[in-house]
Parts: C-alpha cells; sequence; structure tokens
C-alpha cells in the first residue's frame, strides 16, 4: 500500500478540496497521505474527518518556509494540532506578510503595463492562502506567459523581475514552532535547498535541525535524481533520521505528479514511521 506525506489543497495553492484529495488517494490505492499545505491548517479538520470516514490513514500537516540564503528550505510538520495558538500566531503572522507581498507584487506588474487585480486573485485562490503560483495562474489566463512555469521563471522567483520577498522563521526556529505543535517535522525537498555541491553544507545544516528537533527528511520526491536519494538517505541513516517521500502533489497533472508517486508511474517506497502508525 502506498503512503504519501506532502500533497496540497485548495485551501492554499492545490486545486483540490481536501476531501477531493482524500477521494483521489483511495482511488490511487493509498493506506496514508498527509495534507500539508502552505502556512494554514484550514483543511485538516476536514482532512482528517473526511478520511477516516472513508477509512485512510490521513494526516493533519502544514508546509513552513524558512528563511534561507538561496533556493528553498521548507519544513513539513506532519499530524500538527491545528489549534496551536502560538503556531497560528505565526501562521497569521506569514499570511499577512504575503498579503503585502501579493500587493506589492501587483504594483511592479501594474508598472509593466500588466493588470491583474485582488478580486481575480481571490478567485484563483478560494482559499485561506494567497499565494504566487495563484498571481501565476493569472499571469497565464490572461494570455502574458504561455505556461505556469514562465510565470515564476521571469516574474515571480527570487530572480524573477516582480519578485518581493515575505517573512519567514529561521530553520531551527520553524522545526521548534512544528515541534511545539505536537508536529512530527520533515524536511521537505532537500534538493531545493541548493546544497548538493556543498554535502558537509548539508549535513551541517542536518544536524542543527536535528538539534533543533528535525526528525525526517523527504528522501522522494519530483526532480530528485537517484544520486541525490542516495546521499539523502546516506545522511538520514547517519544521523538517525527517518526517510518519507511525498509527491508534493497541486493539481492534476501538474508537472506530471500524481498522489503516491514521487516520479511518473514510481511509486514512494514503503514507509515505516511508528509515530504515524505507518507501519
Amino acid at each position: 500500500m502506498l503512503n504519501d506525506l506532502h500533497v496540497h489543497s485548495n485551501e492554499s495553492d492545490g486545486q483540490l478540496s481536501p476531501e477531493l484529495l482524500i477521494d483521489a488517494a483511495i482511488g490511487n490505492g493509498l493506506a496514508a497521505v498527509a495534507l500539508c499545505d502552505h502556512d494554514t491548517t484550514a483543511g485538516t479538520v476536514r482532512f482528517t474527518q473526511y478520511g477516516k470516514s472513508r477509512g485512510i490513514n490521513a494526516l493533519s500537516g502544514i508546509e513552513l518556509s524558512a528563511k534561507w540564503k538561496k533556493g528553498n528550505c521548507h519544513l513539513l510538520g506532519i499530524n500538527v494540532k491545528s489549534d496551536c495558538e502560538p503556531l497560528e500566531a505565526i501562521l497569521r503572522k506569514t499570511r499577512e506578510s504575503r498579503d503585502r507581498r501579493n500587493d506589492l507584487i501587483l504594483e511592479k506588474l501594474a508598472e509593466m503595463g500588466i493588470t491583474i487585480s485582488p478580486e481575480q486573485l481571490s478567485n484563483e485562490a478560494g482559499g485561506e492562502v494567497v499565494a504566487r503560483p495563484h498571481i501565476a495562474y493569472a499571469l497565464l489566463r490572461a494570455g502574458h506567459v504561455r505556461s505556469f512555469q514562465e510565470a515564476f521563471d521571469k516574474y515571480l522567483s527570487s530572480s524573477g523581475i516582480a519578485y518581493v520577498d515575505r517573512f519567514r522563521l529561521d530553520p531551527a526556529d520553524a522545526v521548534k514552532t512544528l515541534r511545539e505543535a505536537g508536529a512530527f517535522v520533515v524536511l521537505a525537498h532537500p534538493r531545493q535547498l541548493g546544497l548538493d555541491k556543498d554535502k558537509t553544507a548539508l549535513f551541517d545544516l542536518l544536524i542543527e535541525l536535528k538539534n533543533a528537533g528535525l526528525q525526517g527528511v523527504e528522501v522522494y520526491s519530483p526532480d530528485t535524481t537517484d544520486e541525490q536519494i542516495q546521499l539523502y538517505k546516506e545522511m538520514s541513516v547517519a544521523l538517525g533520521l527517518a526517510q518519507t517521500g511525498g509527491s508534493d502533489f497541486h493539481a492534476p497533472g501538474l508537472g506530471g505528479r500524481d498522489i503516491g508517486y514521487y516520479r511518473p508511474s514510481v511509486p514512494i517506497p514503503k514507509i515505516t514511521i511508528p509515530e504515524l502508525s505507518l507501519n
């Protein structure tokens, strides 16, 4: 039976509701699936309750972005409590920062002759979090770009001409915050850190995060090479960290991703984590 510990709903930048994600996971033969929306737990109660009614191990989760000098540093909090006020206070601050950034990005785009209204963004999102992917979809629908990826490459990535930064916790603080909210904490898609050519720096970061409470590494994730997988496995074993996997699924057909698979037609290997009832 398949497990997938990293999917997104329309409460952040995914396209399916929490309930439809459960249906899709069951349709793909999964035994367990974790909802890890960006900076919100808004969909987790619906997700876990509907999952229970359908007989699947549906895990509440969240994905936090941390400060990082290059690339991305994301932490997954699996089995997170949805009513932990210290975490929710940080999430509110993060969402407010996102909203301010969205306004600034729209201003930059307007200066280039590209008009996107806040109402258009709200229509794209539909959930609690409005983020750069929603701006990318708006750009695509209006014909300003030919693809979702072009929107990021040209306008919205850290090197894009309309990029604006936002509030983020330091990586160790993000880990501690998630642990305090009862979560099993995993470093998501480590290839996005941009440290594969500096293995010492990657190992040092894992040590720092483990000292802060990190419990696992997402070894299996989209676009990860066999060489990277082997590296992450070796480092996980050396530090006693769990090895997890996730599809980082956002929408049917987007990026060739499917729930339960980290590559097209390649399922995520069986994950054994007793703390999450994955045996």
